[in-house]
């Protein structure tokens, strides 16, 4: 009988340990809108459902670096990783 327990819960160890289930965080970024301003080129971006509004080009959100601002596109920088993010048609309605 203990025998029985002990391979048992060693499979359900191993297997849950196998499942490659992942504990990392993922971040869902969407960009809403672009503009240019005299003062600077803005982005409008939603990170977890967070409304950041407009924010210019070299500002931070969370952890993400705003590098450049383009129409209908925004490059990102998390720790060195370059990100960019386009608008969907369904976005500019």
């Amino acid at each position: 009988m203990k025998k029985l327990l002990l391979i048992s819960f060693l499979l359900f160890s191993f297997t849950t340990i196998d499942a490659g289930i992942s504990t990392n965080r993922q971040d869902i970024l969407k960009l809403i809108g672009t503009t240019y301003a005299p003062n600077g080129k803005f982005a409008w971006i939603e990170l977890n459902g967070e409304d950041y509004g407009w924010l210019r080009e070299g500002r931070r959100i969370g952890d993400y670096l705003i590098v450049r601002v383009e129409m209908g596109k925004v490059k990102l920088v998390l720790f060195g990783q370059e990100l960019e993010l386009k608008m969907l048609p369904e976005d500019t309605k």
